[in-house]
């Protein structure tokens, strides 16, 4: 903070009017009072002193701050990697939860979305597909700066050496702030009106493939809406810098507009009840800045700033007590005659007689030159801790420094010349500051900005050295000539100075009170802060409304550790004029280092309430679509005084804010652009009241109120581009106005808003035709209208950085609450559309070019749909970037390339842009791509968590599993609390069975999961430990908080205008007219209902969609039934709310809940969630007509059956499947089989496309060509043979193609959709006591009654279920195997010893064979305990299993050797996973396969069926289907009858002791006996169960392709059957 030096304005006649050197001085002088109304000054006898004639420059900055910022730094809610620091303090604010991109596919990938659509899908962050930006600055001891721009291209430079390290906690990941990177930026020259450099294509693509090596400097983080969300982000501010140079006040997102601020008492004067409405304009000139020591206040101690404990003192020079003045004074003999000899050599001021030593001239003069001392003085103590630290470089946090902080100079009393020489005065910086650096180059605000460090940065004057002999030629130097006297240190001067103001203050009686307040400077500057306190004390004394010496006062009670004095006295300035912005940023800094961001809020209210000039159109528009409600309040402020706001001390009312009302008699709004900003302002001072509204927007985001920092970065945005503009929205239709007036800008296509048809359409722009967006939409070749007033220089570039910061923003916010479910990221005006957020984020770039912002739109794009009428444009704009399969030349994905890649010409080094290039990647099927880049953004940060998990998944998708755990224990060292890493973490020590540390849960009253394992890797039975514990709780807590969290999506959506519109909607696809009167009221009863509920959004969502099902079934009916031939317009398609977002999906996949031990209403909800997310991306896509799609004709003569499956090739699906196709009866039904991979050429892919009637490779289709293809042949029944398993194309469903959906074969479980009717199963795969109670599915009214069993905890299934006679599971063994090449039992027997000998040639001969073959991730502790315990109880067996993959062996060895010992370990074999045919061949070898209760074998159980090896099962959980599938693939297996029963029961358990009591009989009764032929054959009930299997291979239901085609026929006509009739309910065949 800066005591302000504040006099009481010369009037013209006291000054030399007429001189060759006279100017006003840079402030607006106020008219002449009337002579009654005058000040009259005292005469005072003065010192006969030779006075020199110089004109001493002055100087005038904001004003630095005291207050730790990185004290309100909040904490990262376990996403964060805390320092020790960093811990000390945390925020109190929750973090809002993160909105993060990715996929949803059986490995865990992250990278992408089912549509690319953000979503939020963790209460902490996760790993993100795009990684949107926190709007930070580089951090301590990592500081970073961008490169600048040439006229060609952007270069990279260096990183400087830091000015300070260390002096926050350090923040794990790069936190390139829009604020921060702008400081760093400002030297490209991309601003309104600046020519912009063409953007160099190539580098950027040259940093991909091979970036250099340069040292990575990480991002400190601030709390502002940036693409990632305040959990990773640092302190919100507004607080002040410690150690910002001389002059460094910072503001939240590190930015302090730098204007002069008022160096005398303003306009207003100390009357209490006016305040001035004028500011103060600059006629300086432009100047680089010179480099200031530090920018941010310490992390020492939390207590200390938060207690106002005392700080450590880092001066170089001692006090000199003011109590000295009397001897002084005593001795200072006025001596005209040695004064006069002194002439203008002299340092002090000298009168030319002692006659005049009264006039007010040598006082003026006195104070000129005292003025140029403190310079002097600022200038020396800045340079000599920036030495001082130089030779002691700061090894961590360091303690706050008062000598930091300096009252600002004051005025020059003296006449001026041509040019201000407030700029000049600060030239004493460059005798002793000889780096004249960017300040990005050594300062950086906790936020990050640019920042003003003394007045000449603002000023950019030249700097120059105050002791250099003027030019002749300079026509600003100054006409004191200075003689060779030796240096005097300016502590020494200073303290002469001193001096003599007091002596002159004391012949005054005390009563000048400029000579007081720059005698109080002075004393602050010699750390004298009670001599300090004593000189502003005397001021008040004279004047009680003096609000400058107030304001100082409580500077110098901050450095005496006076805290809430300091406050008191800050507040009573800004009561006494809130205009008076110094008091209100200090009381402002002071507040949010103590974490009183809701009050700090409350005091820009009130200036913005006092200031703000009310419109002409006020009374008839009171709430304005951009007006804050504390805007709305401030439209009636002249009128009442009521208005008031209190601070933590005064809830007792007390003392409270009163808004004043009596405005300045005078008048100044004749003053350029005065109130152009909308408040009572000049327009010199719009870029300082845009940065109190900016704070107040970083402020409002931090303390999670969305809507009102929306609003505030709204308001911020109109103030610079003027108010001439109908709120954000007017800006926004002029930006598309004229970007799509330019013939040669962008590509503009139908992004279609699916609320409204007629949606402008958003505008792909490549990143050099957007950096034209500012120069086009504004005049004056781009220049921002609000701030044309705005001195030039730096003060300008600040102002466009904060409001470049303030669009970004706002365009974030708009793009998480497009993509948010999370209630507490919804605002009040939700954006109409993509187009929107681009237009802001275009029109940001423009005015600062950062690598952020590139990425924040290339994460953007990167999730645009582009229409197929407009894939062919030849795009000229990507032309440069290198072709890649799967990226269309002009599409979304090819623009955001083209915006990654120019951010990395920007910033080579920038880790969330490699993070987002090797997403994209990913999505486009580039592996080996995406993870080079995942592994450039870690070299860049390798404690980056969210490269981290990404690099993690990618890896494990090539089989690295061991690289995958390193990379994942990496993410979680990171971030404890990240869902994304600590789920990807225990997938993948789950898929190899690491299992220490697992825990478990309590499931079912410990019947689930019945077995944990502690940190040490062994057993604890779960009714031991009521509560859970481990890795494994911690996932299941995550679900269910994400789960719990997602119920509030789209809550309060029914309301108003919203719910008329979707009643009618859904009433005209319903029926085509209105509801009779009664369903109307029930419908509106119901809905109404809803409102405000939870799960409102997913139960309008899956209305809509049955709405879909109603409209196609009622066109059907009208066209081929009635005969009534009318258009689509008839039908159409409910439209999902604007205000609905696409909601999050769980962490959990669907596919991981096979493994996952959790509740059946849980694994619902997780598939619910990711079919809404399906459902909402879909509907909302770009392609979908507004009307259903046509019904095909009844089927002539056949049904047409679509098949989509990603698994036509050599995968277990095909094995499975691959003659049903060709089986298929064609006057029955007809395949049509869409594959969406390409061809592996592998026998099984050649006999799918040999054998089906129709097969189409779409694996280059995009979804809508996809979908149209469907309804173009007609398909009456479309079949997904992927669910939720890696390759599916659900959204193919979502579009609703087909009159009836259903899932069968590739996922074992609910879709959750309602985009599914059927699942194919069995009454043992699917208990009926696990469907949702009620059947029907077909009219709007069932979908009501659907909810009232939402919160019931036993069911699974939404969709009616078609029964199948045996089992639900096609096996098409039979028809691998030729007739000709069948086996007798005697040859199977002897074969089957033969391969046993080959592969196990040293077991002994009556080892008992137990085994499983699946893939190791099945396996868990309880299971793996009592294979140990059926080991331990069958000493001649052995367990065989396959290294699958081969790191779980060594995990399970060690474990079976803890838990049973080496004698049980012993026996436990491994082999290689062997091709498909061998597996099959040499499964026959095992004597009794043991399955995994948990998840059981699919393919594989049909697979060791088939070699007639008996298998044990256990199907443990009711609602799980991967846990009952084995026992419906062995029940089909086995003949029909007593015999195959009593099978069955043998080796279908009910429990785990059971499971262990049927493998010990069994393998115990089993005998190897010895025969003639030298071949052993087995005895026992194993072997009988063995050739039941065999002889039943060939008539069982099982491998019966054919008979299961038949049913499948059936099923099929009685669903259309049932369709066409409209009768709903499940079907048993």
């Amino acid at each position: 903070m800066i005591p302000q030096l504040a006099h009481h304005p010369r009037y013209l006649s006291e000054q030399r009017l007429g001189g060759p050197d006279f100017t006003i001085p840079p402030f607006q002088t106020r008219a002449l009072p009337p002579p009654s109304q005058r000040r009259l000054e005292t005469p005072a006898p003065l010192p006969i002193r030779s006075l020199r004639e110089s004109i001493s420059p002055a100087i005038s900055t904001p004003s630095p701050r005291t207050y730790a910022l990185d004290s309100y730094v909040p904490r990262r809610a376990g996403l964060a990697r805390e320092s020790s620091s960093e811990r000390a303090f945390r925020s109190p604010y929750n973090d809002p939860s993160e909105h993060m991109l990715r996929r949803k596919t059986p490995n865990g990938t992250l990278a992408a979305g089912y549509d690319g659509t953000p979503v939020q899908w963790s209460s902490k962050a996760p790993a993100l597909k795009h990684v949107v930006l926190p709007l930070s600055a580089a951090p301590s001891g990592r500081s970073h700066a961008y490169p600048p721009a040439s006229n060609d291209q952007y270069q990279r430079i260096p990183p400087p050496v830091p000015s300070w390290s260390n002096e926050i906690a350090h923040v794990r990941y790069r936190g390139l702030s829009l604020q921060g990177e702008q400081s760093g930026n400002r030297d490209h020259g991309h601003r309104a009106g600046y020519s912009v450099e063409p953007v160099n294509v190539h580098d950027g693509w040259d940093n991909i493939r091979m970036p250099p090596n340069h040292t990575y400097y990480s991002g400190n983080t601030t709390r502002v809406p940036t693409v990632l969300q305040p959990a990773y982000q640092a302190s919100p501010g507004p607080t002040a810098s410690n150690d910002g140079g001389l002059y460094g006040p910072y503001w939240p997102d590190g930015r302090f507009v730098p204007y002069r601020p008022a160096a005398f008492q303003g306009q207003g004067g100390h009357n209490q009840e006016s305040y001035s409405r004028s500011g103060f304009h600059d006629t300086g000139h432009s100047l680089e800045p010179f480099s200031p020591t530090r920018s941010m206040p310490s992390n020492t101690d939390t207590n200390h700033r938060a207690s106002g404990t005392p700080y450590s003192n880092h001066s170089n020079f001692h006090k000199v007590p003011l109590d000295t003045r009397h001897d002084v004074h005593s001795h200072f003999s006025i001596d005209s005659a040695f004064y006069a000899s002194m002439g203008e050599g002299c340092r002090t001021p000298s009168a030319e007689s002692s006659n005049r030593a009264s006039s007010h001239r040598f006082r003026e003069k006195t104070l000129s030159w005292a003025h140029t001392i403190y310079v002097e003085l600022l200038a020396f103590l800045h340079q000599s801790k920036k030495e001082a630290k130089l030779l002691n470089p700061s090894q961590g946090p360091k303690p706050y420094s008062k000598t930091s902080i300096y009252p600002k100079p004051p005025r020059q009393p003296a006449p001026y010349p041509g040019v201000s020489h407030w700029a000049r005065l600060s030239s004493k910086v460059g005798e002793y500051n000889n780096v004249r650096s960017d300040l990005s180059s050594g300062l950086r605000a906790p936020q990050a900005a640019p920042s003003i460090q003394n007045y000449d940065v603002w000023q950019n004057t030249e700097l120059r050295d105050p002791l250099k002999q003027p030019s002749p030629h300079d026509p600003y130097a100054s006409h004191v000539q200075i003689p060779q006297y030796p240096r005097v240190s300016p502590a020494a001067k200073a303290k002469e100075a001193l001096e003599l103001l007091t002596n002159l203050c004391e012949q005054s009686g005390w009563n000048w009170i400029d000579g007081m307040l720059l005698g109080g400077c002075l004393a602050y500057g010699l750390e004298e802060y009670e001599n300090a306190l004593d000189w502003y004390s005397k001021i008040i004394a004279l004047d009680s409304k003096h609000v400058e010496a107030i304001s100082n006062l409580a500077a110098t009670l901050l450095c005496l550790n006076r805290r809430k004095e300091a406050e008191e006295h800050w507040l009573q300035s800004v009561r006494l004029r809130p205009s008076y912005f110094e008091a209100v940023e200090h009381l402002i800094g002071l507040l949010c280092g103590n974490n009183r961001g809701e009050e700090a809020v409350n005091i820009i209210d009130f200036v913005q309430r006092s200031l703000r000039l009310p419109k002409p159109d006020d009374a008839h528009d009171q709430a304005s679509e951009t007006s804050s409600n504390t805007d709305r309040e401030s439209f009636e402020f002249i009128d009442t005084s009521s208005e008031s706001i209190a601070l933590d001390y005064e809830r007792d009312c007390e003392s409270l804010f009163y808004s004043p009302f009596v405005r300045n008699d005078e008048d100044h709004s004749v003053e350029p652009g005065f109130g152009s900003s909308g408040f009572s302002v000049p327009g010199s001072e719009n870029g300082r009241i845009l940065a109190l509204v900016h704070a107040k927007g970083n402020m409002l985001y931090a303390l999670g109120d969305i809507g009102a920092a929306s609003r505030a970065f709204e308001d911020a945005v109109l103030i610079s581009a003027g108010q001439t503009y109908v709120g954000i929205q007017g800006l926004i239709r002029q930006i598309v106005n004229v970007l799509s007036r330019e013939g040669s800008i962008g590509t503009a296509f139908a992004l279609r808003n699916p609320t409204v048809v007629d949606t402008p359409l958003p505008l792909l722009l490549p990143p050099d035709q957007a950096l034209q967006t500012a120069r086009l939409v504004f005049t004056n070749n781009g220049e921002l209208p609000g701030l044309r007033f705005v001195p030039g220089g730096l003060a300008k570039k600040a102002a466009i950085s904060t409001t470049s910061n303030s669009l970004l923003s706002l365009a974030k916010i708009f793009q998480d609450a497009m993509s948010s479910s999370n209630s507490s990221q919804r605002i009040a005006r939700m954006p109409s559309g993509v187009g929107d957020i681009l237009a802001l984020y275009y029109l940001s770039l423009s005015l600062q070019p950062s690598p952020s912002t590139a990425n924040n739109v290339g994460i953007l794009l990167a999730g645009v749909q582009q229409p197929a009428n407009l894939r062919g444009y030849a795009q000229r704009d990507t032309a440069a970037l290198p072709a890649l399969p799967g990226i269309v030349p002009g599409s979304g994905v090819a623009l955001a390339l083209a915006y990654y890649n120019y951010g990395l010409n920007l910033d080579n080094r920038h880790a969330h842009i490699y993070t987002n290039l090797g997403s994209l990647f990913k999505d486009i099927g580039h592996l080996g791509s995406a993870i080079s880049m995942y592994e450039k953004a870690v070299a860049c940060d390798s404690s980056f968590d969210i490269a981290l998990a990404n690099l993690a998944n990618a890896v494990k998708d090539q089989g690295r599993t061991s690289d995958a755990i390193e990379y994942y224990r990496r993410a979680v060292a990171a971030s404890p609390d990240f869902a994304e890493a600590v789920c990807g973490l225990a997938n993948a020590l789950n898929s190899v069975c690491d299992w220490a540390g697992r825990g478990g849960v309590v499931l079912d009253h410990g019947k689930q999961d019945r077995w944990h394992v502690d940190e040490k890797g062994m057993l604890a039975e779960s009714k031991m430990n009521a509560l859970g514990g481990g890795w494994m709780k911690s996932v299941v807590d995550i679900v269910a908080k994400q789960l719990k969290d997602g119920s509030t999506w789209g809550r309060g959506t029914l309301q108003g205008q919203v719910f008329e519109q979707l009643f009618r909607q859904l009433e005209i696809a319903d029926t085509g007219s209105l509801w009779l009167p009664e369903k109307r009221a029930n419908m509106q009863n119901t809905l109404g209902k809803w409102a405000g509920c939870e799960w409102e959004g997913s139960r309008i969502v899956r209305l809509i969609e049955r709405s879909t099902k109603r409209a196609m079934h009622r066109w059907y009916q009208d066209k081929y039934v009635k005969k009534n031939i009318l258009p689509a317009s008839y039908y159409p398609r409910a439209l999902v709310p604007a205000s609905l977002s696409v909601p999050t999906a769980p962490t959990v996949l669907p596919f991981h809940t096979f493994t996952c031990p959790l509740s059946a209403k849980d694994i619902r909800m997780i598939s619910q969630r990711n079919a809404l997310r399906i459902s909402c991306s879909t509907l909302r896509a770009p392609w979908m007509p507004t009307s259903v799609f046509p019904p095909p004709p009844p089927p002539s003569p056949c049904l047409n059956i679509g098949y989509i499956s990603s698994d036509f090739n050599n995968h277990p699906l095909a094995h499975l499947m691959q003659s049903v196709f060709g089986f298929h009866d064609t006057l029955r039904a007809k395949a049509f089989c869409y594959a969406t991979t390409a061809s592996d050429s592998s026998i099984h892919r050649h006999q799918i496309e040999r054998e089906a009637p129709v097969f189409y490779d779409a694996s280059s289709w995009p979804v809508d060509r996809l979908v149209q293809q469907i309804v173009k042949d007609e398909i009456h029944i479309l079949v997904n043979l992927n669910g939720y398993t890696r390759g599916a194309r659900n959204e193919v469903f979502a579009a609703r193609p087909a009159p009836i959906q259903m899932s069968f074969m590739g996922f074992a479980g609910t879709l959750g959709a309602e985009w599914c009717d059927y699942i194919l199963a069995d009454e043992m795969a699917v208990p009926p006591e696990t469907l949702r109670p009620w059947r029907r599915n077909l009219d709007l009214e069932d979908q009501l009654l659907d909810h009232q069993s939402q919160q019931d905890e036993n069911w699974v299934y939404s969709e009616n279920i078609i029964f199948c006679r045996d089992t639900f599971f096609c096996c098409d063994h039979a028809q691998s195997e030729p007739p000709g090449q069948r086996l007798t039992w005697e040859e199977e027997q002897s074969k089957r010893w033969q391969m046993r000998k080959e592969l196990f040639p040293s077991l002994p001969d009556n080892t008992i064979i137990l085994g499983n073959f699946n893939q190791l991730y099945k396996i868990e502790p309880t299971t793996f305990r009592s294979w140990l315990r059926i080991l331990d109880q069958v000493p001649n067996a052995v367990l065989w299993l396959l290294r699958f993959p081969d790191l779980g062996e060594v995990n399970l060895r060690r474990t079976a050797e803890a838990w049973a010992g080496e004698s049980v370990a012993s026996r436990i074999m491994f082999t290689n996973v062997a091709p498909k045919n061998l597996h099959i061949s040499r499964a026959r070898i095992c004597d009794l396969f043991l399955d995994t209760p948990e998840c059981n074998a699919h393919t594989t159980a049909a697979d060791v069926l088939w070699s007639s090896t008996p298998l044990l099962t256990l199907p443990r959980y009711k609602y799980k289907m991967c846990s009952r599938m084995a026992a419906s693939i062995l029940t089909g297996a086995l003949p029909r009858g007593e015999e195959g029963r009593r099978a069955a029961e043998e080796l279908i358990a009910k429990d785990d002791d059971q499971y262990e009591e049927f493998a010990t009989k069994l393998a115990g009764s089993l005998d190897y006996q010895l025969l003639p032929s030298g071949e052993y054959r087995g005895v026992g009930r194993l072997a009988q169960l063995r050739r039941l299997l065999f002889d039943s291979r060939w008539s069982c239901a099982l491998f019966d392709t054919k008979r299961w085609v038949r049913d499948l026929e059936s099923a099929y006509e009685e669903a259309w059957r049932k369709w066409v009739s409209n009768e709903g309910g499940d079907i048993y065949l």
